[in-house]
């Protein structure tokens, strides 16, 4: 009993500390202001991998017609991915806008499907920046301009930011959103202390002759999943000093939470897969305590019933828990405008501690269905 004790103590210690770490990366991240004299000089993609968006997609290309960003500077492409449904139809409305659609046939051998349209998107455009970003997704009319400003003022070669959920009409989505906002703060946070850990492929940027430069996807392109993130390792690997979170309201892309509990456990099922996939290993290693300090804090609970000590370590761990954590999302909901958020904080706290274990097992053990598909 002592020796688990000392352990949970140990854990709990090394939670608070990481929280504490990430609560000053954030407040440390500069806020971005587009130059009143910026000028558009780039040329621009937008990369857009859809399967089955039929229902969604057409909001996003009207949003981004709308930017403010010349039209002759900006290139749309959405690439179908063997959608079952009528997304291909959806996009072709658009073509006399100048909205393309790059077409996928349906392929079992290389289970990273959205690797393969990127690159299959990136090969078919001579842009200087590529963007990518979700059929279900909506951003601002700043979005683009904001981009392409923030990566020539700092001649960045990867650019990650930001991503929000809403709306968020159910108790089950307010939850999904609130600790969703802290891994927003946790990859912004990583990046400015130069320990980048993760992003979100809705909202990144990066030079296209970068991209070539890294090999792209080469070496993690049978992984389902970390278009974004092991993009982005690759990136800092090679250009250390170009790797970037953008911290803009303006460049806030905002997507919707799952609307079901088994959309959300394959979601995140499909996150957590490639924890052990990292070559940095410290990444996993952090995350590996993480899932240790939730899973003590699980065992306690459940020792709580037949042992005092138990029950005051259990105690201890979630109020500590609760603070180091809130504080980091008081002060990204508030960037993200999400602040009523916070009222959720302790409730969604717990079952926070019971959704990373589980869901940190079963990703990490079984296959899940993704957009149609078991991967």
């Amino acid at each position: 009993m002592i020796l688990f004790t000392c352990i949970a103590l140990s854990l709990t210690l090394f939670y608070t500390t990481l929280m504490g770490y990430y609560t000053i990366g954030w407040n440390r991240l500069p806020l971005f202001d587009k130059p009143k004299d910026f000028k558009a000089s780039l040329y621009v993609t937008v990369i857009i991998p859809a399967r089955n968006e039929g229902n969604t997609i057409a909001q996003l290309l009207d949003e981004l017609l709308s930017q403010d960003y010349p039209k002759h500077l900006l290139d749309i492409v959405v690439v179908d991915d063997a959608s079952t449904d009528n997304t291909a139809e959806v996009v072709l409305r658009y073509k006399e806008t100048g909205i393309r659609l790059l077409q996928l046939e349906n392929q079992n051998i290389n289970r990273a499907h959205k690797k393969r349209a990127i690159e299959f998107a990136i090969k078919e455009c001579n842009s200087t920046i590529i963007i990518t970003t979700d059929a279900d997704c909506s951003i601002s009319s700043h979005w683009v301009s904001t981009i392409v400003a923030f990566q020539q003022a700092h001649q960045a070669c990867f650019i990650s930011a930001p991503v929000a959920m809403g709306p968020n009409n159910s108790l089950f989505q307010k939850f999904q959103a609130l600790e969703f906002a802290g891994l927003v703060g946790i990859g912004g946070a990583a990046l400015q202390h130069h320990h980048p850990n993760m992003c979100n492929g809705a909202n990144v940027a990066y030079l296209r002759e970068a991209f070539i430069a890294v090999n792209g996807y080469e070496g993690n392109d049978s992984i389902p999943s970390g278009d974004d993130e092991f993009l982005m390792h690759k990136m800092f690997s090679a250009f250390p000093k170009k790797v970037f979170f953008l911290k803009n309201p303006e460049v806030i892309v905002r997507t919707d939470a799952a609307k079901s509990l088994n959309l959300f456990i394959n979601q995140r099922m499909r996150w957590v897969s490639k924890s052990t996939k990292y070559e940095n290993k410290s990444i996993t290693l952090i995350l590996s305590l993480c899932y240790l300090f939730n899973l003590s804090i699980l065992i306690n609970f459940l020792g709580a019933f037949f042992n005092h000590t138990m029950a005051w370590l259990f105690l201890g761990q979630v109020l500590l828990k609760i603070v180091a954590e809130g504080i980091l999302l008081m002060k990204v909901t508030e960037f993200i405008k999400l602040q009523k958020l916070m009222i959720w904080l302790i409730p969604e706290q717990i079952l926070h501690v019971v959704y990373v274990v589980v869901i940190g097992f079963l990703g990490n053990l079984g296959s899940y269905q993704w957009k149609g598909r078991k991967v």
